[in-house]
């Protein structure tokens, strides 16, 4: 997929702007946990009104510009993945066009199909995901690491052993995934290819009463594909929930041994509850990390098989300086 970065070059100018735009969005969910610290801290505690609300009137500015900036990316992204699918389509279409008889056969019809359309959308798909979640995901987890370690060192390693644990069901559904995702593709371009055969030897089908055979290799093709797609939807299903389990228990933990702080007099009940934000806030991150791990390696293999089309010489090539000669 790195090969295909190159055509990104266009649009340097918004992915510096969304870069920007994502700092600012990460800089404006961190810095709520503070505030709501001291609101509770110095204001439910100390019963100080004045500093309730104006904490909470900064905090619901904040909160404002965190949606801007959150909705200034989402366009941005969306904006750069469209135009980059885009150019990367056109180029296919180009190439594919300058392709003899030997480049289709080696390709098949039916295959060039599904990387000109299913193959590019999902790296259009990916790439949304990688412009809204990677970047943000590493900048919100270090960040967020860092200032939940400044609130409460004595709890930091609640976040440690969360994030190994997440970090093993990461590589684990990785390297089921990816084998799964090259077995997707080519069952694609196998329906393709059966359907194609169908469309365009519909006469021959029916002249030699071969219906009933096409239907049951179509239905072939259908059910492998469909549960190739099963499978890796299941994948993704079963993850949602472990995740969100590791959530809730490190929440439960934190609460449990920030109690025990909190009567012995060495951490403030505000400072608990902005720490848990941040745990849960590093928890997220690497939870969009791991739903991004899923969907690259599907296009990954979408983006060989584009380059592949890209990269390949046609072994017919129209001269140069075509010499034309008069009719006589």
């Amino acid at each position: 997929m790195l090969k295909l970065l190159k055509y990104l070059k266009p649009y340097t100018l918004e992915l510096i702007s969304l870069v920007a735009l994502v700092f600012g969005s990460v800089a404006a969910s961190l810095q709520l946990p503070d505030y709501m610290a001291a609101i509770i801290n110095n204001g439910i505690v100390k019963s100080n009104t004045g500093l309730i609300f104006h904490n909470g009137l900064l905090m619901l500015l904040v909160a404002l510009g965190g949606a801007v900036c959150t909705v200034g990316v989402g366009y941005l992204a969306s904006k750069i993945a469209t135009g980059f699918s885009r150019d990367i389509r056109n180029k296919v279409f180009s190439r594919v066009e300058s392709f003899s008889l030997v480049e289709f056969d080696k390709f098949s019809t039916a295959s060039l199909i599904t990387r000109s359309t299913n193959d590019i959308q999902q790296i259009q798909t990916v790439m949304v995901m990688l412009l809204r979640m990677v970047l943000q995901a590493p900048i919100m987890g270090i960040w967020a690491i860092f200032k939940a370690y400044n609130l409460a060192p004595s709890l930091s390693w609640i976040i440690i052993l969360a994030v190994v644990i997440l970090l093993g069901v990461i590589f684990i559904m990785f390297a089921i995934a990816l084998p799964k995702f090259k077995i997707l593709q080519k069952l694609v371009d196998r329906l393709n290819l059966v359907t194609r055969e169908n469309l365009t030897g519909l006469r021959v089908i029916r002249a030699f009463n071969n219906e009933k055979l096409e239907q049951e290799k179509f239905e072939k093709a259908n059910v492998d594909l469909t549960t190739a797609n099963l499978f890796v939807n299941r994948l993704m299903v079963v993850m949602q929930p472990i995740m969100m389990l590791i959530l809730n228990l490190t929440s439960v933990l934190i609460v449990w041994i920030g109690a025990s702080f909190i009567n012995s007099g060495s951490l403030d009940i505000g400072n608990m509850i902005a720490f848990m934000q941040y745990a849960m806030q590093v928890i997220m991150a690497f939870l969009m990390i791991s739903i991004v791990f899923i969907m690259v390696p599907r296009a990954s293999v979408s983006a060989e098989r584009v380059n592949e089309v890209i990269d390949t010489e046609p072994v017919i090539k129209d001269p140069e300086k075509p010499i034309f000669q008069d009719n006589i």
